[in-house]
């Protein structure tokens, strides 16, 4: 959905984030973690592949603490709050080089 919005005296149209794209960072091979960015400011992380499901017009979260497999809770996110998606560099070597064995 196709949507305009005045930000600073300019009318800026901005496409909604669709299904099809959060499927796809989903069934990345390898696995890419990524955060999500909302409308709101806040963020969600996306660090496993299950831990996110996407339904009708949201995407079902899971919220699981760093090395436990019981979920805490979980987030209902509308496609139209995903402002953008940004790649994590978890589990990258620093500087994005690997190492020579």
């Amino acid at each position: 959905m196709l949507t305009e919005t005045l930000r600073n005296g300019i009318l800026v149209c901005e496409e909604d984030m669709t299904e099809t794209e959060l499927i796809d960072e989903l069934e990345k091979e390898p696995f890419m973690p990524f955060r999500l960015h909302l409308v709101s400011g806040k963020t969600l992380d996306v660090r496993a592949p299950g831990l996110a499901h996407p339904l009708r017009n949201a995407l079902l979260i899971l919220r699981n603490p760093a090395g436990s497999v019981r979920s805490e809770g979980y987030d209902v996110v509308g496609y139209a709050n995903i402002e953008r998606i940004e790649q994590l560099d978890i589990g990258r070597p620093a500087g994005g080089k690997r190492k020579r064995a």
